[in-house]
């Protein structure tokens, strides 16, 4: 189900977002999750559960089982195709992630340039692609993927208890409320499956740690040199005075 929380950072970028992204953002969780339920009850009638179960690759063994037979090498070429989809999307995601906080200072303002055509963070973008092309050349990617697994489900939990939060602040624009159940059972929810993924995987805590610190380390950093930038200008107000 990864891969949905991704179109939160493009809502701005939509007509009307309080009414059409929880449209689009349920009514895809619910379209994906019936197609993931239909491929599994006709992968089991496939083929054996034991040989699913014990196949890393169980897809492939439905195509293999099924009564047209297709190459292995097309069958690669259609899941690269799919987890370079995902891939695109997620540097989308997180290029407008650095935008946002470009613009609110808490990376480098370059962050926040556009290109002068087409409008997008084209600085994000390729720093996006160079760290991500990093990670995966420094680590495997089975811990890569825990590591985004707890930071993801961390966020979902602070994501939640930030829609409590701010429901003290009034607003004059249409938004959109989502129920209190939903919340507190999301937080719920998310802090089980970060305890779960903790235990499981002790060594992606190492990870994260690392990166939290090494974040932590940039943001001081900038927090530096910004404040340093912001003392050196002139004070046009002093200067507007005489």
């Amino acid at each position: 189900m990864t891969g949905f929380e991704n179109a939160a950072n493009v809502a701005e970028e939509t007509r009307n977002p309080s009414r059409v992204f929880p449209r689009a953002l349920l009514g895809g969780m619910a379209l994906a999750g019936a197609m993931y339920l239909l491929v599994a009850f006709i992968a089991s009638m496939v083929a054996p559960l034991d040989r699913l179960a014990g196949s890393e690759g169980a897809l492939l063994e439905v195509v293999k089982a099924g009564p047209m037979a297709v190459p292995a090498a097309v069958f690669s070429v259609i899941a690269l195709v799919a987890v370079t989809n995902t891939t695109l999307v997620a540097l989308v995601a997180q290029s407008r992630i650095l935008y946002g906080m470009g613009r609110q200072g808490v990376v480098p303002r370059m962050f926040s340039r556009t290109h002068h055509s087409r409008h997008a963070p084209w600085i994000a973008i390729i720093f996006s692609t160079v760290i991500v092309v990093a990670l995966m050349l420094i680590t495997d990617v089975e811990n890569l993927a825990t590591v985004t697994i707890l930071f993801l489900i961390a966020v979902y939990a602070m994501v939640c208890l930030a829609a409590l939060v701010l429901r003290r602040n009034l607003v004059n624009h249409d938004h959109y409320r989502a129920p209190t159940v939903l919340l507190y059972l999301g937080i719920a929810a998310n802090l089980t499956l970060m305890g779960y993924t903790a235990v499981t995987e002790p060594s992606s805590l190492v990870y994260c740690g690392v990166m939290l610190v090494i974040g932590g380390v940039l943001y001081l950093v900038n927090n530096v040199v910004t404040s340093k930038a912001e003392l050196s200008e002139p004070d046009e107000s002093y200067h507007a005075a005489d």
